[in-house]
């Protein structure tokens, strides 16, 4: 019997693909050795694919990765720690609960995942799991939670969204030798078609949740009821986006006081006026758009996309403009989110990176985003290249113009027979 795995190949090349997804995946190796790529945003790296992270505090990051964990990591020391909270596949989507809910002092953190199961953890114990929410019956594939109250709300690809209820001290589920098993309060099935991606609650009051997905809808539900929530003078009829403007998956959605926006599959991000439900603005890619982040102090949105770059968007004068593109990620964006005066994004390269809001939207170094320091890297990589191009074409023309022992040996013959004539 021979070794398992022996006849299995990593390298993506030994598999069929065309030319033009062989010359992708070069291009993409290359930019993953390019040293500027390396630097720029002071990469986190925690060694496997970032599908979801959150932000806990100023100097943490919970973290789900595709290697079947959820960990947290340290945003100064760009460190991971060592224990984990495992799953029995990858961990699609982590949330933490508000500061006001702690276990021993430590904030409370929350992964979804394949396995079909979010468990409930101690961010400075990942291993001690207080809790696990059951109830679906397909890959959890998103989750979110109320700011204010112990309320958690996952969706899956069983079509549905669960609410769920934590106790009010979570003391009480550490005090337990064993996890709490936890059911949903509330489940909301049939009226999505498709498979939840994507929730966001209001950021003003957070009564009202939106949910989106696969079937290009968007809808809006009661964040502590769960009962759908009726359009603004109709009750009889409830708030809800239909497929249309979106022609396929929409993959994020982000809440500001106003507007609802959404990046999906079809190349679009769209801005919504909450109350009328018709589209404010529209911003076009040239590829499927995977998250967006809103940023309403300085007047900009930004997205991200399936090649890894980010784009920021002008938004509150006239005709929306991008100012700013940041080739940031060499494979999708997974995830963006807002802290203060940074942003931070997430691809499928595996790095977490940071940038200064001011910085990037003031940048004035021209289109594509890069810091003076690394745009002298840039400038010495660059001139190295072309340095190595050079002597590379010279030794080329020197081996073609140089005859061989052979070659060399016929031209004498020759020669001597013109003498002889």
């Amino acid at each position: 019997m021979g070794i398992a795995g022996a006849n299995v190949s990593s390298d993506r090349r030994n598999f069929f693909m065309s030319s033009a997804q062989l010359d992708a995946l070069e291009k993409k190796e290359e930019l993953e050795c390019d040293p500027v790529r390396q630097k720029l945003g002071t990469p986190l790296r925690p060694g496997a694919r970032i599908l979801s992270f959150d932000l806990c505090g100023s100097d943490t990051v919970v973290l789900g990765l595709s290697s079947h964990q959820a960990k947290a990591a340290n945003l100064k020391t760009r460190e991971c720690t060592a224990a984990a909270a495992k799953h029995g596949g990858p961990v699609t989507a982590v949330a933490v609960l508000n500061e006001s809910y702690t276990v021993n002092g430590s904030r409370i953190a929350l992964s979804a995942s394949w396995d079909k199961i979010v468990k409930v953890w101690p961010v400075d114990d990942p291993q001690n799991t207080l809790a696990v929410l059951t109830g679906h019956s397909d890959f959890v594939k998103c989750v979110a939670v109320h700011p204010t109250l112990p309320i958690v709300y996952t969706g899956s690809a069983d079509k549905s969204i669960m609410f769920w209820r934590l106790p009010e001290s979570l003391e009480t589920l550490a005090q337990s030798t064993t996890p709490q098993e936890i059911a949903p309060f509330k489940t909301v099935k049939g009226q999505h078609t498709g498979q939840i991606y994507a929730m966001c609650l209001d950021p003003v009051s957070a009564q009202v949740l939106y949910s989106t997905g696969s079937d290009a809808s968007v809808r809006a539900w009661d964040s502590q009821t769960g009962v759908a929530i009726a359009t603004k003078g109709d009750e009889s009829s409830d708030w809800y986006i239909a497929r249309g403007q979106h022609k396929t998956n929409i993959f994020d959605c982000k809440a500001t006081e106003n507007t609802l926006w959404t990046a999906s599959a079809d190349n679009t991000a769209i801005g919504w006026d909450i109350e009328t439900r018709t589209t404010d603005i529209v911003l076009e890619h040239s590829t499927t758009v995977t998250a967006v982040l809103p940023i309403p102090q300085v007047g900009v949105v930004v997205t991200g996309v399936r090649d890894g770059a980010l784009y920021v968007w002008r938004v509150n004068s006239g005709v929306p403009k991008i100012i700013r593109e940041i080739n940031a990620h060499t494979d999708d964006v997974s995830c963006l989110r807002v802290a203060g005066r940074v942003f931070y994004s997430s691809g499928l390269d595996g790095t977490l990176r940071k940038w200064d809001i001011q910085s990037v939207v003031n940048f004035v170094g021209g289109f594509e985003y890069m810091p003076a320091e690394l745009q002298a890297l840039k400038d010495q990589d660059t001139s190295s290249k072309q340095g190595s191009d050079t002597l590379a074409k010279s030794s080329k023309s020197a081996n073609q113009s140089a005859l061989t022992e052979e070659e060399e040996r016929e031209l004498a013959e020759l020669m001597s027979d013109l003498d002889d004539m």
